[in-house]
């Protein structure tokens, strides 16, 4: 049956660690490539399959993919991710985090939080780094394929797994002219791609989703000017800036996005800090920090604007609370860029610069907004600036909001309303937590320069292509298994909503979209 074989996927999957964002990914990359060169289809058709390098990709991973071509050009795509998140979180149980039934077995003697002790002994649960986020809803796509490609009469499906969508997607946006390729190779029409991330049940109602928040992800850089302590009116305090700046923002829900009963959180800072090496009876020259800003359609061009305005706000408010009697100018990265491109020597400086930076990431495996922070000081550093300044800049990854409702209009709205002849379900317009599925296509409004202009990693380091993006447009649903609990220690699926509902969901869908009459 079915329900065994997606249960049987799903655990030879979650048994293959996977972190995001390591070699472990090409573990489980090869696993899923030899599944579908094992079917039949697949060994009659072998062109049709395989492993899409990842572009550049330190770690040489790759996009899994495999096409079921049948009678109809009408493809859905099955569309998900191989890696995981860390098992840290299991503490001692890290050990056994990727074998279900004796995680399961284990976790009977931790003290766990009610709900979750409750499915413990139900046994309707299947634990594990994985089985949720989302080796369960690939494993439902694999078994759906492989049973549809024994005899694929009707439509097309293609299915892709990406790496790395936990971390900086990647796979994704390197899989971009894959589905280009793929679709002017065979004539195919990507009808809908279906994400089986999990999903959350409210009021007896499965949640699934329409479209995908965006993100981006402002860093600022503060110089101020250093003194020793006891000269403190003479100087610029970068800390004090930055913590003004930072209050300027957090928490400011007049800059979310709303539709409807949905808005997005306001800016969100998860680092900030000084960047003087040790300490000394002086006060920083730098400090430093980065925020999480989600969208429904605000662009790059006005959350640049917006925060720009704002570092000049908590700049003159702190200056006027120190009373220094220093002005402090705030400007944007592209802004300090052509102050550098003046220098005579700026073409081998932003050579070398560029080098280095692929270094970091590459060698010394530096994250993306460690990057963004460190170039942005080195070209500050070119510039020969040394009065109070701001500098904002952009940090991948960068998410566009995407709305499948937005891009092909009402027609999609019929298969939204199939799903829901099928079980209960509540559809949102805006699946908040970023998904790879912001990657399937472009708001037809979307200026990318703004972007590019005032991301330093942009180009080589970080990027995807735009052309491929804007033609795809995609719509999709995030439609997956019934889970609990991602990415903490009591993750957990669905047995009967992974093996028994999904599947059939899954098929009945693709028969909906490749019905002509609809």
């Amino acid at each position: 049956m079915l329900k065994e074989r997606v249960l049987e996927i799903t655990k030879e999957l979650v048994k293959i660690y996977s972190p995001t964002n390591t070699a472990e990914e090409l573990k489980v990359e090869e696993y899923l490539l030899n599944l579908l060169q094992g079917m039949p289809y697949f060994k009659e058709h072998p062109e049709n399959c395989g492993a899409f390098a990842a572009a550049d990709d330190c770690f040489g991973r790759s996009t899994i993919y495999g096409l079921v071509l049948g009678k109809s050009k009408k493809t859905v795509v099955f569309m998900g991710h191989h890696d995981v998140v860390s098992t840290e979180v299991y503490g001692a149980l890290a050990n056994v985090a990727c074998e279900p039934e004796l995680l399961e077995q284990k976790l009977a003697s931790v003290d766990l939080p009610e709900e979750a002790s409750l499915d413990l002994g139900s046994g309707e649960w299947l634990w594990g780094r994985g089985t949720c986020d989302m080796k369960g809803g690939t494993a439902a796509q694999l078994a759906v394929l492989e049973s549809y490609a024994q005899s694929p009469e009707a439509g097309s499906i293609l299915f892709i797994s990406v790496p790395d969508e936990e971390a900086f997607s990647v796979g994704m946006r390197s899989c971009l002219p894959l589905l280009k390729a793929l679709r002017d190779r065979y004539g195919i029409e990507y009808e809908v791609a279906l994400n089986c991330e999990p999903n959350s049940v409210e009021n007896d109602k499965q949640i699934i989703y329409s479209g995908s928040v965006g993100k981006m992800l402002p860093v600022v850089l503060v110089q101020g000017k250093s003194v020793q302590i006891g000269s403190y009116p003479q100087g610029v305090n970068p800390v004090a800036v930055l913590a003004e700046i930072i209050c300027a923002t957090e928490a400011d829900y007049q800059i979310s996005d709303t539709l409807g009963e949905e808005s997005t959180v306001p800016p969100v800072w998860n680092f900030a800090r000084d960047l003087k090496p040790g300490y000394d009876f002086s006060l920083p020259r730098r400090s430093a920090g980065y925020c999480n800003v989600l969208t429904f359609s605000k662009t790059p061009a006005q959350i640049m604007d917006w925060f720009v305005g704002k570092c000049y706000q908590g700049a003159q408010t702190a200056l006027a609370k120190q009373g220094c009697g220093h002005s402090l100018k705030a400007m944007t990265y592209g802004e300090l860029l052509k102050v550098a491109q003046e220098r005579t020597s700026f073409d081998d400086f932003y050579k070398n610069l560029q080098a280095e930076m692929t270094r970091k990431l590459q060698v010394e495996q530096l994250d993306f907004p460690s990057i963004t922070l460190w170039a942005m000081e080195e070209v500050l550093n070119f510039t020969g600036i040394d009065y109070p300044v701001v500098i904002t800049a952009f940090a991948p990854p960068y998410y566009p909001a995407l709305n499948s409702g937005k891009l092909v209009g009402e027609g999609f709205k019929k298969v939204v309303d199939f799903v829901g002849t099928l079980l209960p379900v509540k559809c949102k317009e805006y699946f908040m937590g970023i998904s790879d599925c912001s990657y399937l296509g472009m708001d037809a409004e979307f200026d990318s320069e703004a972007l590019a202009a005032n991301m330093p990693c942009w180009g080589k380091l970080y990027s995807y292509d735009m052309e491929a993006l804007a033609k795809l447009q995609i719509p999709f649903l995030l439609l997956g298994p019934w889970g609990k609990d991602l990415h903490q220690r009591t993750e957990r699926v669905h047995v009967e909503s992974l093996g028994l509902v999904l599947p059939k969901v899954l098929q009945e869908v693709c028969g909906f979209v490749w019905n002509e009459e609809r």
